[in-house]
């Protein structure tokens, strides 16, 4: 007859508790998604400011050129009207300098611009990223360390319940890396108590039967002598034909 509690867990099962393991691990996640969202308001401000600023330089340098190329139209009219073509070529040769310069300045500030545009929406993209990774990582990572604390927990209920009905026989150990090894070799020390116990009550009652052969005693105590030291041995030879792996 197999085992009924034998199917309830695989060795590929990492939900052995659900509620408690992902309790600590929503917790584990929560706490370290807060974090990430307090860095990721404090970055994003930071590149929202150097957008703003970015635009504002823009808007100075746009208006620096207006007012140069103003400028320079009203300079080249007062010239034209002293009539004077040697300062007139002068004077436009400068303003041409001029307004090279101040589209120069207007380009690369604009190019500033773009650059510092483009770096925001990469930080907030890797922001992002980074956030879904780190939550399914901490997530895997956090079931995976519960279960090291929560198989353990679940077969030692399971063999207690199996020592509860007199099995004693255990050979089940904890898989490799599992917490709770103190816990699992005392109970393992309980074990081997009570079979002591249980071996020298049988020899007690060993004893008892031959006295009871020697005295006489009937078939129908003897019979149930013998029942009940069947049933005592069995707790100690008996093993399940299917045990089940946490």
């Amino acid at each position: 007859m197999s085992n009924p509690v034998a199917p309830e867990l695989r060795n590929r099962n990492w939900l052995i508790n659900p509620r408690f393991q992902l309790k600590y691990t929503g917790m584990l996640v929560g706490v370290v998604a807060f974090v990430m969202l307090a860095l990721g308001v404090v970055i994003g401000k930071t590149a929202n400011t150097a957008a703003e600023y970015a635009q504002l330089a823009t808007t100075q340098a746009e208006k620096a050129m207006k007012e140069s190329q103003v400028n320079s139209q009203l300079t080249r009219e007062s010239v034209l009207m002293s009539g004077n073509a040697e300062l007139l070529k002068v004077v436009e040769e400068g303003l041409s300098e001029t307004d090279r310069q101040a589209e120069a300045n207007l380009q690369a500030v604009q190019s500033n611009r773009a650059a510092i545009e483009m770096q925001r929406k990469l930080v907030f993209a890797v922001l992002i990223f980074a956030g879904v990774a780190l939550t399914v990582v901490l997530t895997i990572m956090g079931v995976f360390i519960t279960r090291r604390v929560v198989g353990p927990v679940h077969k030692i209920k399971r063999l207690l319940r199996r020592v509860g009905t007199g099995r004693l026989v255990v050979t089940e150990r904890l898989r490799r890396g599992d917490e709770l090894e103190d816990l699992f070799d005392t109970f393992m020390q309980m074990t081997w108590s009570l079979k002591a116990l249980q071996t020298g009550r049988i020899a007690t009652l060993d004893a008892t039967m031959r006295k009871a052969e020697a005295t006489g005693a009937s078939p129908e105590v003897l019979d149930g002598l013998r029942v009940l030291r069947a049933q005592m041995v069995l707790g100690l030879t008996k093993r399940l034909t299917r045990t089940s792996i946490v």
